[in-house]
């Protein structure tokens, strides 16, 4: 079916959750750190953001080893990876409510009013934790995340697997990212696609908006209605109004 006959009618929000709900990029990026530190690999935050954002721990492994992971034991990368994970929840272990992006609370109180499904679409596989330190797993319908399917971002298989979990088929629901691999996921899913975040980065998605900061849900619908109508250039991204 072609994108441009879909009805724009939203049934379900699958948002990501790091970089979207809370900012535990940072706790991830200070953990990879740490790890890089210990093993003596160059590593900095434009490292980090700009080839691992998005990706799950292994393949995020993977980018900060390079060439040496070829020559490791799957083992050793277990090990490597269970170190990274132990310093993270270390970090984690204080988040709260206070530790929502700006915007956020509000925006799911939306859609709970408007009686919008809500899941949770991330490669994390502590995502129920984190939800739970900040308070708002019961806000949530559904979480897929690092454990539920073997494919993770860029492939759809994490957004699928939400869609079909909460009975919404994927032309209904749109996902909220802030990586370039979740907004390709999201889009090979069929899935409405918004990214927050720097346009240059997100340009493939078919909204970008800066922060959700004073969003409402009735301005992205408006726009996603706008985005419908347009022409049939499905991968030009709209600036915040």
């Amino acid at each position: 079916m072609d994108k441009l006959e879909r009805d724009p009618h939203i049934a379900a929000v699958i948002f990501d959750l790091d970089g979207v709900i809370t900012n535990t990029v940072y706790f991830h990026y200070l953990s990879w750190q740490q790890l890089a530190d210990e093993e003596g690999i160059p590593f900095d935050k434009y490292t980090h953001d700009e080839g691992m954002l998005g990706l799950n721990r292994e393949d995020a492994l993977h980018y900060l080893l390079g060439a040496r992971h070829r020559h490791l034991s799957s083992l050793e990368q277990q090990q490597l990876l269970n170190r990274k994970n132990d310093y993270y929840l270390q970090l984690i272990d204080k988040l709260n409510r206070e530790h929502l992006l700006p915007g956020i609370e509000n925006l799911l109180a939306e859609l709970h009013a408007a009686q919008i499904k809500i899941a949770l679409g991330s490669s994390s596989k502590n995502a129920e934790l984190v939800l739970k330190r900040l308070g708002i797993r019961s806000l949530f319908d559904f979480i897929a995340d690092g454990n539920s399917v073997p494919n993770l971002k860029p492939a759809p298989d994490v957004f699928l697997y939400a869609a079909s979990s909460i009975s919404v088929t994927p032309d209904r629901c749109l996902v909220i990212e802030d990586a370039p691999a979740g907004v390709a996921a999201g889009l090979a899913a069929n899935m409405w696609v918004l990214g927050v975040g720097p346009a240059v980065r997100l340009a493939h998605a078919h909204l970008v908006l800066p922060t959700l900061q004073g969003i409402k849900w009735q301005d992205i619908v408006e726009k996603v209605a706008y985005c419908h109508a347009r022409s049939s250039d499905f991968d030009t991204s709209i600036d915040n109004d």
